[in-house]
């Protein structure tokens, strides 16, 4: 049986973004997707904009499934992820930005390295490809190489060794609880502290050798910017916590 792979799509103020990348979800190779919008409180027109989209491929035998979820925690997608797995049915789980797009075969290209050994592969990641603004301009891929949890561990105490949008999850480490955040210690950066407890848990996060559909893009709003203007240094307390728990 094919398993089947919920993407899900938390959304800020993503109006000129969100066409692009809600139509390179729906349009994947790989034959069972549902694709679940989870507006964050837009102030602009991009529920509209999926709306539109919904009914432009309501007879496509696509599943686009829309929802929202309350605005808590700056510079971070964890309520409108939460209730997107919440709504997810699929066996594999994966949260894109919305102001990014992904290759028509992306998502077959990562099923194809995790069904090797689905049983082990509980969670994988593969390299982004950067894109300049609405210029479409390649700015180079970004990746991460390790060969041990060990290995990932100590990565995780300098930076964090993931490319997060383009992690996808088997939907058992959320049935048992272990995809759950702290955006309210750690706001946009919690990502980075659930990585580090997926390791504690002995959870290894497979890297692709290479790039395989990805498409990353970097502009001036985007909330990896606003994290770096903040007081609060998150990346540190994080590393700082792990450092202590894991006695290095």
């Amino acid at each position: 049986m094919i398993p089947k792979v919920s993407i899900i799509i938390p959304c800020y103020n993503s109006e000129k973004w969100i066409e692009a990348c809600v139509k390179s979800a729906l349009n994947q190779t790989y034959p069972k997707i549902e694709v679940i919008f989870v507006d964050n409180e837009s102030e602009d027109k991009s529920v509209e904009v999926v709306e539109g989209i919904k009914e432009e491929y309501k007879d496509s035998g696509k599943t686009l499934i829309t929802s929202s979820a309350e605005n808590i925690y700056p510079f971070c997608w964890d309520e409108p992820r939460s209730e997107g797995f919440s709504l997810a049915t699929g066996d594999y789980l994966l949260t894109m930005g919305s102001d990014d797009y992904i290759h028509s075969d992306f998502v077959s290209n990562c099923m194809q390295y995790i069904m090797h050994d689905p049983k082990k592969v509980l969670a994988f990641q593969s390299p982004i490809r950067g894109v300049q603004n609405d210029t479409g301009l390649n700015v180079g891929d970004i990746g991460y190489k390790y060969t041990s949890l060990q290995e990932f561990k100590t990565l995780c105490l300098t930076r964090c060794p993931v490319t997060t949008p383009t992690v996808i999850f088997n939907r058992k480490l959320y049935d048992e609880g272990l995809l759950k955040t702290r955006p309210d210690q750690y706001s946009g950066a919690a990502d980075y502290d659930l990585y580090c407890s997926l390791a504690d848990n002995d959870v290894f996060i497979y890297p692709a050798p290479m790039w395989v559909g990805y498409y990353y893009r970097w502009h001036d709003d985007q909330a990896t910017w606003n994290m770096h203007k903040q007081e609060t240094n998150y990346d540190k307390k994080i590393q700082e916590f792990w450092a202590e728990k894991w006695k290095t």
